[in-house]
């Protein structure tokens, strides 16, 4: 009865953060919009443990993105080219996730993605695959109960066991990262980590969470030059939405 109750308070905690951000102004400071709730159980190399051991699913955003005004319109899935698409500072990233995770001994079984070229190349760069899920998908156009029940699908899938020995990757956009459990989705390329219940209800716990820069740092990886002065989100692409 417990877990119940606090799963419904974190429900709604996330709600509400979530609408919050999609009412803030879009010239609030970083320091400001980090207001996650959950608290990561651990840290650095001992979260990069309870990888080794599989069972556990990420929830990770795309990489560094270029921030290109003209493609600030109309978005076609099947065009890239009308899409924000990864920076060559965030292809290096993903392809040094991908290694970081060979040289750490981390299984990878299941990969699902956004249908967002921006996903769908974070997935192949990184570990060769990338099944493609509109759960994953951007939401801006969504109503907000449509919202609610995105977040609530996810929360489901963060809390579905991997293959036996392995760890399920989902890549997704800001959005997601906010409406399933009101999480920190800066910088770009942040993963989350969840320990599945196995009930599929989603109850999953949260364990902790690691940027591209610290995959790299752990797997002993030069991080490509420019990732730490990449740009900010663009105007327009607030925590609440993630588009183009």
């Amino acid at each position: 009865m417990r877990k119940a109750v606090r799963t419904a308070t974190i429900g709604r905690a996330a709600l509400a953060l979530a609408i919050a951000w999609s009412l803030a102004p879009a010239g609030a400071t970083a320091q400001a919009e980090r207001r996650q709730e959950l608290v990561p159980r651990f840290q650095g190399a001992e979260l990069v443990e309870k990888l080794k051991e599989g069972g556990h699913v990420l929830l990770l955003r795309h990489m560094t993105t270029v921030r290109n005004p003209d493609q600030w319109g109309g978005v076609d899935l099947g065009d890239c080219s009308t899409q924000r698409e990864l920076s060559d500072v965030g292809r290096r990233q993903a392809e040094n996730l991908g290694l970081a995770f060979q040289k750490l001994g981390i299984p990878v079984g299941e990969v699902i993605v956004s249908p967002y070229c921006r996903c769908q190349e974070t997935g192949k760069l990184a570990f060769g695959k990338g099944t493609v899920s509109d759960v994953l998908s951007v939401w801006d156009e969504l109503s907000m109960e449509e919202k609610t029940e995105r977040g609530a699908q996810i929360r489901k899938l963060l809390d579905t066991p991997p293959a036996d020995g392995t760890n399920t990757v989902l890549i997704t956009h800001t959005g997601n990262l906010l409406w399933s459990f009101g999480l920190d989705s800066r910088p770009e390329g942040l993963a989350h980590v969840f320990k599945p219940t196995g009930l599929s209800i989603g109850r999953a716990s949260y364990l902790g969470m690691l940027t591209p820069d610290e995959w790299q740092a752990l797997a002993g990886l030069e991080i490509p030059k420019g990732a730490e002065g990449a740009p900010p989100d663009a105007p327009g692409d607030a925590p609440a939405r993630d588009e183009p």
